[in-house]
């Protein structure tokens, strides 16, 4: 009998206060649901982050390297952290495709052995991680932590690629907008690497066993993360410099404008605010309680229980809209009882719930996965 999963992930107050210091993330971690699948089945512990990228980790990697890894994921997807993802149609195209984060104990570890030897279609891994890349010391430090580059791979190749093709897409040497500027910054179309770069090149890649495709996407993290700021100090620009040479936002800006124009385009939402490893936007969030969630079907599937708290009189009602703004249902909530049964859609999808008040203000929205 086919089971209908529901994920939550409520994660935002909207309120004029001024936000509290965060010195963790907010994320579970959890037991891996997927030992049965043999190419996770090493696996023990994984955080579903935001729904749209699952992140796997395996004994030798910590907790805390799995919530940074995962907080640094969230981060680069809900980039304004209001606790729902910036665009989502890209969290449409991760969740369709199945986008995993394997992060591994080191080299040919189990798990890797394991994911190696079933691999399979199911699911997406454009990049791993090991646990010595992982620094929840050092968040996005070039020399010790690796998560901004192989997540951004990830979400990029998972994500951006598909869904935004004439822009992203890497199939074909200079088809798309991301081909045509790393032609131009490497001083020409190059299938692999030349002998030498054109003394007009500013990206010059030369590992032989990156490919084009390998090379446009290594260019495109170097392109969102010097925008981001994060490669900007003479210690890091000196040690990239072989690779990457306008290190700094504005040299990035007044060197590479093609570029510099596509990864500030409003249209694609990327990230352009640098992540730092903790992710929670509030720990003021109403507790959320699935009514008998293992018996399938019955009369309270699809109910979900909504705690409200203390918080009770200032809800007036709720509303659950598709990925495209689009309203489904709504729900006006009585004032005086703390609790609220909600009756959800039945058409699997990515949706966004919306507490408002009597006055019609937002004060809670957070992201319904039904899968």
């Amino acid at each position: 009998m086919f089971k209908k999963q529901y994920t939550f992930v409520f994660l935002f107050l909207l309120t004029a206060a001024v936000p509290l210091a965060q010195t963790s993330s907010c994320l579970d971690i959890l037991a891996n649901p997927d030992v049965q699948n043999p190419s996770l089945s090493e696996f023990d512990r994984y955080i579903d982050v935001l729904g749209t990228i699952k992140f796997y980790a395996e004994p030798g990697v910590s907790d805390a390297q799995l919530l940074h890894a995962a907080s640094i994921g969230a981060e680069l997807l809900d980039n304004d952290e209001n606790g729902v993802v910036d665009d989502l149609d890209l969290a449409e195209q991760l969740i369709s495709i199945n986008a995993v984060m394997p992060l591994f104990s080191e080299e040919g570890s189990p798990a890797e052995n394991a994911m190696m030897d079933n691999w399979d279609d199911s699911f997406c891994v454009s990049a791993v991680l090991y646990s010595q890349e992982i620094a929840p010391w050092a968040p996005v430090d070039w020399f010790e932590d690796a998560s901004l580059e192989e997540i951004l791979h990830t979400i990029n190749v998972c994500g951006h690629v598909e869904l935004y093709p004439a822009i992203f897409a890497l199939d074909t040497p200079g088809a798309s907008q991301l081909c045509q500027a790393m032609d131009l910054a490497r001083g020409g179309q190059f299938l692999g690497v030349p002998g030498s770069y054109p003394e007009e090149a500013w990206y010059h890649y030369t590992d032989v066993t990156c490919d084009y495709q390998c090379m446009a996407i290594e260019y495109l993290y170097w392109c969102i993360a010097t925008d981001m700021g994060v490669l900007n100090t003479p210690e890091i620009c000196t040690a990239i410099e072989e690779e990457w040479e306008p290190c700094s936002p504005e040299l990035f800006e007044n060197v590479d404008v093609m570029m510099h124009s596509i990864v500030n385009n409003a249209a694609y939402k990327l990230p352009q605010l640098a992540p730092n490893g903790i992710y929670c936007p509030t720990n003021d969030v109403p507790q959320v309680i699935m009514n008998d969630p293992e018996v399938f079907p019955n009369p309270s599937n699809g109910r979900l229980i909504i705690q409200l708290n203390a918080l009770t009189t200032k809800v007036s009602s709720v509303i659950v809209s598709d990925y495209s703004g689009r309203a489904v249902m709504s729900h006006n909530v009585n004032g005086s009882s703390p609790e609220l049964a909600l009756d959800l859609p039945e058409v699997k999808g990515y949706y966004i719930m919306t507490f408002l008040s009597t006055s019609g203000e937002s004060l809670y929205t957070t992201n319904l996965i039904i899968e």
